[in-house]
């Protein structure tokens, strides 16, 4: 039995933002279809975007809201985003993600000390 993928009929009429949330930035490459990959703090967003783009990844980052009212509280000001990649791409973005954020992380404690 085979799966089938839903897409809009309309998607080349609408464009990316049809299926990302506003109020984000891309690394410039494109996709039919976008998947959510990974929750990441605010200072790694760009890098991971950078560095999905180095990869040929279509990526996207966008603020993600918590979605009730005690989880925007213990949130406080800090706001992470999410990151978005094309669903074309969607297992070297993984390998991506799994090698980056451990370095992007570890990039940011040196920079913090």
């Amino acid at each position: 039995m085979t799966g089938s993928v839903s897409r809009p009929s309309h998607q080349q009429q609408f464009g990316r933002l049809w299926w990302l949330p506003w109020g984000g930035e891309g690394n410039g490459l494109d996709d039919v279809g976008w998947a959510p990959i990974a929750v990441v703090e605010a200072a790694l967003a760009r890098p991971l975007l950078a560095a999905l783009g180095e990869a040929g990844v279509p990526g996207y980052a966008a603020p993600s809201a918590p979605r009730t009212r005690a989880a925007r509280r213990a949130a406080g000001a800090r706001r992470d985003w999410q990151i978005y990649v094309g669903t074309s791409a969607y297992s070297r973005a993984e390998e991506t993600v799994l090698a980056m954020v451990p370095a992007l992380r570890a990039a940011q404690r040196d920079r913090q000390r």
